[in-house]
């Protein structure tokens, strides 16, 4: 049901649709479900006397979970629930159902519970879990709205907090009527968000239909309030974008004149295929002479290896294992060194960045976020002032032709390095395989005996770490071809700076 206010079209798409297309989420998608699920799972081992209803068919588990809150089970998982609403029937599982006593009666009721990953939750599961709490006050005929429990990240086998959910659920079915007259108009427009597209069955098909209207919605840089604005005023199509007058577009939310020359020239990126510098003449990049790509444990956001690159072809890769500290092996012909902790590991990225005597660059903030959690102060102190977010001395300069679509914001590594005609090879491609290759092998008796296993995980790392420094190889040539000229060149002229190759 948090897909009501997220997403109006696919309200739309779905109350016209008997069956959504069977597009599977993403990669990443796939991982954050798994993620979610396992920490739901670990969340529940601890608690005694669960009734659960999991794996039983759908009708089954309605038809037991009524029956199980007839008779009063303390505790029920896997339950399903489900009324109508709105001329539909509303679907809930909740993660866990727990009864409780009231004082007055001695009657017991039901408080449904959201198991959270993260310690922060999103209005999306608020929303969510108040689904559950209106399915439960129809499922037991209650004249009042019950509680419900966020049960937030985990200390061990229990949440780290718990916070409890009482508000009226008026607002909740406020939603519920403007997803019926939502339901009941024109086609919404499309709108990308990368948090939840991934998860959507019907995300190919917007992703064609944007492409086939040029639609604005394939715009990086344009804001969900400005996209709104555009097109209350008419303006749905990229080109729309590139003949607005100065004086429509001071009248959009968060007018600046610096991002009305962004927007303008994203605009005419896409619809060139070429990317366009920021001004007329830009800033020199910093000498850097060293690239730096992270993995991490998905959850504590701890490094479990580190990635480094230099000139083409010089690469090496650290790794989180104190079984296998101090070895120095090959792996598909990268060198691959074992530390004992995070600590060490940037230890050894500081020694690697005074040894070349320049700076390191990496792609956004994570890196950064990382080296305050798991750098020890004076690494820290060191690393810190030589870093340099990649991302933004990019963006700073130049305006590439990847658009946003329903599985990429249009500004990552991946967009623009595949825009470069950069590679990943199949089973090392994305960071979940990496994940998962990694705690496999971590799980062996021996891991130094086992390095072999590892060989995926490290091909994706090194591929990635590659990928960075061969963005920042192409935009260096770019930029200096700017300031020679003054004037863009054919940006396509320029990917061989890159060395496109596949690892």
């Amino acid at each position: 049901m948090a897909w009501v206010m997220r997403c109006e079209r696919r309200v739309w798409l779905d109350w016209r649709s008997a069956q959504p297309p069977q597009t599977a989420p993403t990669a990443d998608a796939r991982a954050r479900m798994t993620l979610r699920a396992n920490h739901k799972c670990h969340i529940l081992a601890a608690i005694e006397g669960v009734e659960d209803f999991s794996e039983l068919p759908w009708d089954e588990r309605v038809t037991q979970t009524r029956l199980a809150m007839q008779r009063g089970a303390a505790m029920i998982s896997g339950a399903a629930l489900e009324a109508p609403i709105g001329g539909r029937l509303l679907h809930g599982a909740p993660d866990l159902l727990q009864r409780q006593t009231t004082a007055a009666s001695g009657a017991w009721i039901y408080e449904p519970i959201a198991i959270v990953l993260h310690t922060r939750p999103t209005r999306w599961e608020r929303l969510l879990l108040d689904s559950w709490r209106w399915l439960v006050r129809q499922t037991q005929g209650w004249d009042h709205d019950p509680p419900g429990e966020l049960w937030l990240g985990a200390n061990g086998y229990r949440p780290v907090c718990i916070k409890r959910q009482t508000a009226s659920l008026a607002a909740f079915t406020a939603q519920i009527r403007r997803a019926i007259a939502i339901a009941a108009g024109e086609a919404p427009p499309i709108w990308f968000d990368s948090d939840h597209c991934p998860f959507c069955p019907w995300r190919t098909s917007c992703d064609a239909a944007a492409r086939d209207t040029h639609d604005i919605a394939l715009i990086p840089g344009l804001s969900r309030r400005q996209g709104s604005a555009l097109r209350r005023l008419g303006i749905h199509r990229i080109d729309q974008v590139m003949t607005l007058d100065p004086a429509t577009m001071t009248t959009l939310p968060d007018h600046s004149s610096a991002t009305e020359a962004r927007l303008r020239r994203q605009a005419q990126a896409l619809l060139t295929d070429q990317p366009l510098p920021v001004s007329a003449a830009i800033p020199s990049l910093p000498q850097v002479r060293l690239f730096l790509d992270i993995e991490s444990d998905p959850q504590t956001r701890e490094p479990w290896a580190f990635g480094l690159a230099g000139a083409p072809g010089d690469r090496f890769v650290i790794v989180v294992e104190p079984l296998v500290a101090g070895s120095d092996v090959r792996l598909n012909g990268i060198p691959v060194i074992g530390v004992h902790s995070a600590h060490e590991g940037w230890q050894r990225v500081l020694h690697a960045v005074r040894a070349t005597g320049g700076a390191l660059a990496h792609w956004g903030e994570a890196e950064r976020l990382m080296i305050e959690q798991s750098a020890d102060p004076h690494t820290y102190q060191e690393l810190i002032p030589l870093m340099i977010d990649a991302q933004r001395e990019l963006y700073k300069r130049v305006v590439l032709p990847t658009p946003r679509l329903s599985d990429q914001r249009g500004g990552g590594l991946k967009a623009a390095a595949r825009w470069l005609g950069w590679r990943w090879s199949p089973g090392a491609d994305h960071w979940t395989l990496a994940w998962e290759v990694y705690r496999q092998w971590r799980a062996q008796p021996s891991p130094a005996d086992a390095f072999d296993r590892l060989t995926p995980a490290i091909v994706y790392l090194a591929t990635d770490v590659e990928a960075l420094a061969a963005v920042w190889r192409w935009l260096d040539a770019f930029v200096a071809s700017i300031n020679a000229t003054g004037a863009p060149q054919d940006g396509h002229a320029d990917r061989d700076t890159a060395t496109s190759r596949e690892c």
